[in-house]
């Protein structure tokens, strides 16, 4: 009997650690590949959130965001908006081209850019390559595909 129940005992305690094992997976488990609309809890730059399509996908750590917004009235030389996630302090800044932007109503030819600094909540936008200021007044869009790491 003292044998029948020392495998019985084993027995419940190898579930009990499965079952964990299970929770933890689950709290671990995120959906890679489906993407997940969001609206940004903070923007600059605009006298409103610009209404748009805003949205991100997560594998692990990585997050891949899409942003197509319409044209928003521009009150700033500045340009940022908040991110679905905190990204990782990874030592230095990532960025990349936007895709399209206008600034004060007309197109631009030359490439303007989107950055994310370490330990950030916002990703900035400047007018060109460099940290080009934007116009104060007209319409400001951005079209941008954006890939950082988060914290």
């Amino acid at each position: 009997m003292d044998k029948l129940m020392a495998t019985l005992k084993k027995i419940a305690l190898e579930i009990a650690d499965l079952r964990r094992d299970v929770e933890d997976l689950k709290r671990r488990e995120i959906p890679a590949g489906l993407w997940n609309n969001y609206t940004p809890a903070s923007q600059t730059g605009w006298t409103a959130l610009p209404t748009g399509n805003y949205r991100y996908t997560a594998i692990g750590k990585l997050v891949i965001l899409r942003i197509a917004m319409t044209a928003g009235t521009s009150n700033a030389t500045t340009a940022s908006i908040a991110l679905p996630f905190t990204a990782a302090n990874v030592g230095s800044s990532v960025g990349g081209a936007n895709a399209y932007a206008i600034d004060n109503g007309t197109g631009l030819t030359t490439m303007s850019k989107w950055a994310i600094a370490p330990n950030s909540t916002m990703i900035d936008f400047y007018k060109d390559a460099a940290v080009g200021a934007w116009t104060a007044s007209g319409t400001k869009r951005i079209y941008c595909v954006a890939i950082y790491e988060r914290s």
